[in-house]
């Protein structure tokens, strides 16, 4: 996981401490057990500093002294750079720092004309308490998915050199998905391994098809000089193509209009790159006097997405329902092989969830989206939810009961209307909806200059979650004048409504 969220990463290394400590916080997990205590202290400080303070007090240190070492304020190493030297980022006019333990890994808090801000040190190199930086790393790949790093260890180079005690190595990687190497494109720099030896053994973390680079700190309990030379970019084995998606099921059929509709879903197969979508095909036999011929539907689903709704389907057909991952890898296109399931439609009834909640596939448009479905008062309550506009003052929201079950249709008259109503807010709750309906929903803008968008979001979801038989949903639609959940007399005075004379029943 900690991987992926630094392949994301994009944040330059010069931020806070806190931002920086949560970019890194997972690498805990590689570290021996001596160093698992460290767990509690880099969602706060930066790795730099958590090792300096282990340095000084021990493999076998007490809380208290990390703690007072993290906590307390220091000085750290090197001379603050002449203004001349200073970078138009740290030269910036705002007051970024009070202390040199306020800025992340070797930078001081320094100040200058305009303000004070935190700089890389000058004179490093002449301290002679400090490790000096790692040298010649090499990088040797044992296997396919293992590696060896080497440097040059201090000892070897300062042999009488006071500070080759209790050195802490942090080995730093990044990375980029590709056939090709792009040093603009490599992730930001994230810790990898901690070790106390001037080697570092990798096993089973390296991505198929990705190019590293790693680099390595030297800190002892006064700092650190920085980090090395990047090492050769190296490039893992070539990715083969996603495994086929897995255990193709079929749910919430129903009929609508006449027609069929079913959910298919799979699970996502393993994959060596990202998946980038999924191919959903749908095919049925057609007879004719002179010769029979395949029908043949496909569409795309997103990478997120398992489930796809299949619409329109003949209920005395027989279908053979395929699904394919696809990956993109530079210009080439991984495919997986299609599972496959054949549906014969006229036996839908066994994939209708009778008894239980039916899972849909719900469809985002523009981020529109079902947050929340409920049963509320013996009718559907839904929350929508959709991404802010700032340049929006309000949202035009409209909704229509596009066709529903066969019960409510000798219960009362189905003439659809279209429901508005204008908010504020990025969300809105659609209430008193009948349940095994299907409804479709449209968002708009509406902007200052009295600009409306002219299309809109739409999405398209199916209510339920209400499970009552047939005899009882009569009772409540006729009736039930009495229930503890009454609806308001008022209904027609809470929404605006048009008559949809074209498309009512």
């Amino acid at each position: 996981m900690w991987e992926e969220k630094a392949l994301s990463s994009h944040a330059t290394q010069v931020a806070v401490p806190v931002r920086q400590a949560r970019e890194w916080w997972p690498w805990w997990l590689l570290l021996p057990g001596c160093f698992a205590s460290w767990t509690k202290y880099v969602e706060e400080y930066d790795s730099i500093r958590v090792a300096r303070c282990d340095a000084r007090c021990g493999d076998n240190h007490p809380d208290e002294c990390m703690e007072n070492c993290l906590s307390s304020n220091y000085t750290k190493p090197g001379y603050c750079p002449e203004s001349a030297f200073m970078s138009p980022f740290e030269a910036v006019c705002l007051i970024a720092c009070d202390s040199d333990s306020r800025c992340p890994d070797l930078t001081k808090c320094c100040s200058h004309d305009c303000g004070v801000t935190c700089m890389h040190p000058v004179g490093l190199d002449n301290i002679t308490d400090l490790p000096p930086i790692p040298q010649n790393l090499q990088i040797r790949q044992q296997k396919s998915n293992l590696i060896h790093l080497t440097w040059r260890n201090i000892g070897q180079v300062y042999p009488n050199l006071s500070v080759n005690n209790d050195v802490r190595y942090l080995v730093e990687e990044r990375h980029l998905l590709g056939p090709r190497y792009l040093e603009s494109r490599l992730s930001s720099w994230t810790v990898r391994h901690v070790s106390t030896k001037p080697h570092a053994t990798l096993r089973g973390r390296l991505k198929t098809g990705h190019w590293y680079q790693f680099r390595v700190a030297a800190i002892n309990g006064n700092g650190s000089k920085g980090y090395s030379q990047p090492s050769r970019p190296f490039k893992t084995k070539e990715p083969r193509n996603p495994k086929e998606p897995q255990n193709l099921t079929l749910s919430g059929a129903r009929l609508v209009g006449g027609k069929l509709r079913i959910n298919l879903r799979w699970i996502k197969p393993t994959s060596d790159v990202p998946i980038t979508f999924y191919k959903v095909f749908w095919s049925r036999r057609i007879h004719s006097p002179t010769n029979d011929s395949v029908l043949v539907f496909h569409r795309t689903v997103r990478k997120d997405k398992t489930c796809y709704e299949l619409k329109n389907l003949e209920p005395k057909c027989q279908y053979f329902l395929q699904v394919q991952a696809v990956a993109l890898y530079g210009g080439r296109r991984l495919a997986s092989r299609k599972a496959s399931k054949v549906f014969n439609a006229t036996d839908y009834m066994a994939f209708a969830d009778v008894g239980r909640r039916s899972r849909r596939c719900e469809r985002y448009q523009g981020g529109l989206h079902v947050r929340k479905m409920i049963c509320h008062c013996g009718d559907v309550k839904v929350r929508l939810v959709w991404p802010m506009n700032q340049d929006a003052k309000m949202y035009n929201v409209s909704w229509k009961e596009e066709s529903c079950s066969s019960i409510y249709d000798d219960t009362f008259e189905t003439k659809k209307k279209l429901l508005w109503k204008a908010i504020q807010t990025p969300h809105y709750d659609l209430r008193h909806l009948k349940q095994d309906c299907t409804y479709t929903v449209n968002v708009k803008n509406l902007y200052n200059t009295n600009k409306i968008d002219e299309h809109g979001t739409s999405i398209e979801f199916f209510a339920t979650g209400c499970q009552q038989d047939r005899d009882e949903k009569r009772w409540k639609y006729s009736s039930n004048k009495g229930a503890q959940c009454k609806k308001k007399s008022s209904k027609g005075k809470k929404y605006s409504s048009i008559d949809d004379n074209d498309n009512s029943d």
